[in-house]
């Protein structure tokens, strides 16, 4: 039992700074949206601090199953290599009765994120997108870039210069389109001032001319020029459903979900296969902790380095055959049962066959 306890506590510190690291990395391009958010677009801090916190868990799925590969790679494989292991075996003690515990850990890290993928993530990614609408709501303007192209609902903007400071824009085209998705409107502006209140935005405009397309017959086009003209776009009050993604619905309402449109006869590929994919990411860490551990003592030698090159090689062809399998599931190809567990029953079945060569050694 002694044996077992130093070996998992070799593993644990390359597992929390697997955790660290790819978090980080994972969370690196929100994190500069954050810094921008704070620092050129006058957000409180508190307010986005708190975004950031909301976001963690949405990749934490995604960021333990790496680190356990990672510290099965970078601990055995290092352990193998200073023939601490060949000792273990020369003393006639089977190796699986010193190495179960990181498996049992991996386990039950799996069971831990059954829950957390099915309940807290989703919750967290709603919460999230609502704090974001709500920023967005209040003022706009700081999701506009200057030659960026900007949309809410069916309005489309593009401005050469955006003054944040003022709430000021120059030489904008605004598109408005019709809910088929065809042209209805185009302006253009020298100058625009955008505002909002409570529950609405005005975007109000300057010098310009306005192109109306006849709906009865579109060669007929309408050309009206204008010293001001305001358009006025109501914002929808936030609640629980706005803007939300069936990634961010809890597992209990995405079932239910699923129930009413099949009862009405719609598809649900697309729904049964996010359900799936939950489940399927919440029994990675096991699945490529169960890979790791042979496959480090198997490759030797090669040090922190190579382990971590290696680690990267199974995390892409991991996560590859996930969303591959995530893309056919959702186009109704297959059954989403079969496809977005491919990658964790390839790894379960190498690293079975790995662990028997393992213990025939």
């Amino acid at each position: 039992m002694l044996l077992s306890l130093y070996f998992f506590r070799q593993f644990l510190p390359p597992f929390i700074f697997g955790t660290v690291l790819f978090l980080f990395v994972l969370l690196l391009d929100k994190l500069f949206d954050i810094i921008d958010l704070v620092f050129n677009k006058g957000v409180s801090f508190l307010l986005v601090s708190q975004m950031f916190a909301l976001f963690i868990p949405t990749v934490l799925p995604l960021t333990i199953p790496m680190a356990v590969l990672l510290a099965s790679l970078v601990t055995f494989g290092r352990l193998s290599e200073e023939n601490e292991l060949s000792a273990v075996r020369a003393a006639g003690i089977s190796l699986f009765k010193v190495l179960w515990i990181p498996p049992l850990f991996a386990l039950i890290l799996s069971m831990v994120m059954i829950p957390f993928n099915t309940r807290v993530a989703p919750w967290s990614g709603r919460a999230f997108r609502q704090m974001y609408e709500r920023i967005v709501s209040a003022d706009p303007l700081i999701t506009v870039e200057a030659k960026r192209f900007f949309s809410v609902k069916n309005i489309k903007l593009y401005a050469q210069s955006v003054n944040k400071k003022n709430g000021t824009l120059k030489d904008l085209m605004v598109y408005q389109v019709t809910p088929d998705g065809s042209p209805a409107e185009r302006i253009f502006a020298r100058r625009g001032v955008m505002s909002s209140n409570e529950g609405s935005f005005q975007l109000s405009l300057e010098n310009g001319q306005m192109q109306r397309y006849d709906k009865s017959f579109p060669p007929h086009v309408l050309h009206t020029s204008f010293k001001t003209y305001t358009i006025t776009i109501p914002m929808e009050k936030d609640d629980a459903g706005k803007s939300t993604r069936f990634r961010n619905i809890p597992s209990s309402e995405l079932r239910k979900l699923i129930g009413d449109m099949r009862s009405k006869g719609l598809t649900t590929a697309p729904l049964e296969a996010e359900q799936a994919l939950r489940y399927a990411i919440a029994f990675a860490p096991f699945a490529l902790g169960i890979v790791g551990i042979p496959l480090a003592t198997a490759l030797r030698r090669g040090g922190r380095s190579f382990s971590f090159g290696v680690a990267v090689i199974v995390i892409f062809v991991y996560y590859t055959l996930l969303i591959f399998g995530l893309t056919i599931a959702e186009k109704g190809i297959f059954p989403p049962v079969v496809t977005l567990w491919a990658g964790n029953a390839l790894c379960l079945l190498t690293g079975g066959f790995l662990m028997y060569r393992l213990g025939r050694q």
